[in-house]
């Protein structure tokens, strides 16, 4: 949120150029809300968790005909995600007080990061954590349903928080950096393994280019703490252990890099993605933050020249990790491939400052092999058939969950939009949040939503399941008043 407060406000030089893609086409101004779409026959049907970022709401749990269930008003205020654990226990950012928002590791302004029992008891804190956009508890690699792999309340168990911390660094800029801090914690909070961004930056392949943009405009912009600024320079939203995979059993040599152990991150203003070996804090896996049809892919000892080129550009992504084992397409890594704006580069007509050079106006989900980097499967307006491919677009935040059925939980978050499709990209199920903020703007983002069988949730029985079949919309009407 700050990134796009950033962005609105033109906190920097560089946003002064920029016109919101909202604002660049004319959307309809009424639709329905709630479940708009639902065939349980097709469905992996349970119950979805996500953040209202409402201030007040909270967090929300609601069934297949989009009911809310439970409402958690004090868990993830305007914070993201919350994340449903087996046995009706709820995790994510609780604020100790109000105006306790801040997103900074051990300062005293920041949120807390908890585990609450059904009843809102808290059984697990991580006072002043101040996680943002992702955490991970032991057992789980991703904090989505997998089987063999659930994410559960375990009180001795470690957890994974990604954080942030101010710290400096001359040869990335002068300014202050609001730099990204995973930290991995046992039942009593001791720290067992960090890792801050900026004393990596060597490993991220960025040009001079790049790093003469980044200098100048590192995202610098005010943070949730009051009176501190800070250049979010490469933005971490995802962080999450690889999990057990194939490719490691298969040959744990050659395929060193996906230790299990090893963590997988997003960094959206990079537009780069890549893998911290959890043995020496390197990084051992990359893509981004070029992705030009020209660069060959090499990995494991073995060249792919038309890698990249297939691959496509990915640009301000969301939600990078590894299909966790037990779920189709198990070891593929799967992204929200955003478009919109980011990366640091030469100045161009839509960047005259080369600040988020990178731009498109549509979004896709892509799947692909780790290895090689080939896709595997694509979701996109253009694929599903429409002709304007920002039919299918969300700027920022999103997330993409595979379920045990094979279909895809999609959370196309700037316009508050959840859907299901299936492998052949059939919407079977979506849900449109009726939640919506006007303290700064009028939105009813989604950051993430996360599918949980109904056996997560023993507190509550199976609800009916109705099928859900919408008009079609050259036949919707809205009767005259009167």
């Amino acid at each position: 949120m700050n990134r796009r407060k950033f962005l609105m406000t033109g906190c920097a030089a560089a946003a002064t150029a920029f016109i919101a893609p909202s604002k660049l086409f004319a959307f309809p101004t009424v639709y329905p809300h709630g479940t708009t779409i639902y065939k349980p026959e097709k469905c992996f049907n349970g119950f979805t968790v996500f953040g209202t970022e409402v201030d007040g709401e909270g967090a929300v749990l609601v069934d297949m005909n989009g009911n809310v269930v439970r409402q958690w008003k004090d868990m993830c205020d305007e914070e993201h995600p919350p994340k449903i654990l087996k046995g009706g226990y709820i995790m994510g950012a609780k604020r100790a007080s109000k105006e306790k928002a801040g997103r900074i590791w051990k300062d005293e302004n920041s949120t807390d990061m908890v585990i609450m029992d059904w009843d809102g008891k808290i059984v697990r804190n991580i006072p002043r954590a101040g996680e943002h956009h992702d955490f991970q508890v032991e057992g789980s690699p991703t904090g989505y349903h997998a089987p063999g792999l659930e994410p559960a309340f375990n009180p001795k168990g470690k957890i994974l928080v990604l954080s942030n911390m101010i710290t400096k660094n001359p040869a990335i800029t002068k300014k202050d950096l609001l730099d990204d801090y995973i930290v991995e914690v046992d039942a009593d909070n001791n720290i067992l393994w960090d890792w801050i961004g900026q004393e990596h930056w060597e490993e991220m392949g960025f040009t001079p280019e790049i790093l003469a943009t980044m200098s100048k405009y590192p995202t610098f912009s005010a943070t949730r703490t009051p009176g501190v600024k800070g250049g979010d320079w490469i933005h971490v939203n995802s962080a999450s252990y690889l999990g057990p995979n194939h490719w490691f059993e298969e040959d744990p040599a050659k395929y060193a890099a996906f230790n299990p152990e090893n963590i997988i991150v997003s960094c959206r203003q990079t537009n780069s993605s890549f893998i911290i070996d959890k043995a020496t804090k390197k990084i051992v896996w990359r893509i981004g933050p070029l992705y030009y049809p020209e660069q060959v892919w090499e990995f494991a000892g073995q060249q792919y020249p038309d890698a990249y080129k297939k691959l496509g550009q990915i640009i301000g992504q969301h939600h990078t990790h590894m299909i966790p084992k037990g779920l189709p397409g198990a070891g593929n890594i799967m992204i929200y491939d955003n478009g919109g704006y980011a990366g640091y580069g030469p100045r161009n007509p839509g960047a005259h400052w080369g600040w988020s050079d990178a731009r498109r106006d549509y979004s896709r989900v892509i799947e692909f092999n780790p290895v090689s980097l080939e896709l595997t499967w694509v979701h996109s307006a253009e694929i599903m058939g429409f002709r304007e491919k920002y039919r299918f677009y969300s700027d920022y935040v999103s997330s993409a969950q595979r379920l045990p059925n094979g279909n895809t939980l999609i959370t196309s978050g700037a316009i508050g939009q959840l859907q299901e499709v299936t492998p052949e990209h059939e919407i079977v199920w979506e849900y449109i949040s009726p939640f919506y903020s006007r303290k700064r703007d009028i939105y009813n983002l989604v950051y993430r939503a996360y599918r949980v069988p109904y056996d997560y949730v023993p507190q509550l029985k199976k609800p009916a399941e109705k099928a859900v079949i919408p008009p079609k919309n050259e036949e919707f009407r809205i009767k005259p008043q009167g």
